[in-house]
């Protein structure tokens, strides 16, 4: 295993060289009780993919975590090897069968108890599959392991954002923008949990910035976008709605957010 995988230094340099340009799911909505939508290009539950032992650096990229060896491909290789195991259990994953990843995670995590890459995929199937206490559990031990993991740090924010301990969600938060400035869903993911205190402007500059990083972060601008109209920034609101359909065309929290924020504009114009 270690033959195979990179040292914890690398690994830890890697993670901050690496832009994690989408972590979406749980940050997707600023609204409450706005639709459930998935979107064409990216899944829309949870927040970032697993990591494939030896890949790290493309694991959190945003695209989907190749195996790294032939035999990932074939799902009964050796029980006996943990990073075959991993590898199959992302195989498994992104085919749909987060029960299996467990399976194989878990086989993985017994072999080899000391590697955060392993907690973290374990944390990201289980909130995948809505068993929150296990992924947090695992987010912590990952971060027990190796303190300066952006990726542990911004995907447990974003499950104590959804059980409203937003006080420990900003600590994450802020703990992944310190080791990396840009991380651009760290910025929204900080963004949301301000908005759902009250604090709009704040949130707004969050926001504001995650889009200046990834122009094309689509649900900082709808996050922006609802946060400006919030404020009665109905220009603003709407420019950033319409660049939400740009990227998602029928986006349904989207159109009808434009909707709003057009009569809005319009009924402020009337004497």
């Amino acid at each position: 295993m270690n033959a195979r995988n990179p040292s914890k230094a690398s690994r830890r340099n890697s993670r901050r060289t690496g832009r994690v340009l989408v972590l979406a799911g749980a940050a997707l909505l600023l609204t409450a009780g706005a639709a459930v939508w998935r979107f064409g290009h990216r899944a829309s539950t949870g927040a970032g993919g697993p990591a494939t032992n030896g890949s790290s650096s493309l694991a959190h990229l945003g695209g989907t975590p190749l195996a790294t060896n032939a035999a990932s491909t074939n799902l009964s290789s050796s029980t006996n090897d943990p990073t075959a195991l991993v590898n199959e259990g992302t195989t498994l994953f992104y085919q749909g069968d987060a029960e299996g990843a467990l399976r194989k995670y878990s086989a993985a995590l017994k072999l080899n108890p000391d590697d955060e890459e392993i907690h973290f995929n374990l944390a990201r199937a289980y909130s995948v599959v809505g068993k929150t206490n296990e992924a947090i559990q695992y987010y912590n031990e990952a971060l027990k392991i190796l303190p300066d993991y952006a990726e542990a740090h911004n995907n447990l924010g974003n499950l104590l954002v959804n059980l409203r301990r937003h006080e420990e969600a900003m600590e994450h938060f802020s703990a992944a923008l310190k080791l990396n400035p840009d991380n651009s869903s760290a910025l929204n993911n900080l963004g949301r949990c301000l908005a759902q205190l009250g604090q709009t402007r704040e949130a707004i500059a969050q926001f504001t910035e995650a889009v200046r990083l990834h122009p094309d972060y689509l649900e900082a601008h709808f996050n922006l976008a609802a946060a400006q109209s919030v404020l009665g920034n109905f220009d603003e609101a709407i420019q950033h709605y319409e660049k939400v359909l740009q990227l998602e065309p029928g986006f349904p929290p989207a159109r009808d957010g434009l909707e709003r924020a057009r009569k809005k504009k319009d009924s402020a114009r009337q004497p």
